[in-house]
């Protein structure tokens, strides 16, 4: 057993922990908005049939996401302004939309794509991605250090003392 290699294999080890929360710390901003977004009261509006609600104006680098549900408990046609990532989830009975275009800007809208009248209850929020670089990069930088670690706790356990 190595001695040596042990003690440098913790110390990565917890280098890539702190070096992860402190990451965390840094993009908690992003987790509020997440939240204010559940929990705020959301836009009521009744729309008929082949009619769009307009959501929110998106630019580049910035994130939507809308939440959603209508009283037709379907989803309902999402209308970007542009190439882009579009995801949307079915979270406990909600639509979950979120939206990341690529340069393009304009308008996200949702609209009823059925033949009746829905009525449609949605909060929105946006999240600049560059705010995300602080989680990204501690994420990367653990990551790479836990492995270093915990290939060098394996080394130390494994290799003979002199």
């Amino acid at each position: 057993m190595r001695k040596g290699l042990l003690i440098i294999g913790v110390s990565l080890i917890v280098l890539a922990a702190i070096i992860f929360f402190v990451g965390t710390y840094l993009s908690s901003g992003i987790t509020g908005s997440v939240e204010s977004l559940v929990t705020e009261v959301p836009h009521i509006t009744t729309v008929g049939p082949g009619v769009s609600i307009p959501i929110t104006n998106v630019s580049g680098y910035t994130a939507v996401m809308v939440i959603y549900n209508d009283s037709l408990g379907r989803p309902l046609q999402v209308i970007t302004p542009g190439p882009g990532t579009l995801e949307t989830k079915v979270v406990y009975g909600k639509y979950v939309i979120i939206y990341a275009p690529e340069v393009s800007s304009g308008e996200l809208r949702l609209m009823n794509n059925y033949s009746e009248v829905v009525t449609v209850y949605y909060t929105y929020g946006t999240v600049n991605v560059s705010s995300l670089a602080p989680l990204v990069l501690s994420v990367l930088i653990a990551l790479g250090l836990g492995i270093a670690g915990i290939v060098l706790l394996i080394l130390g356990a494994l290799m003979k003392g002199r």
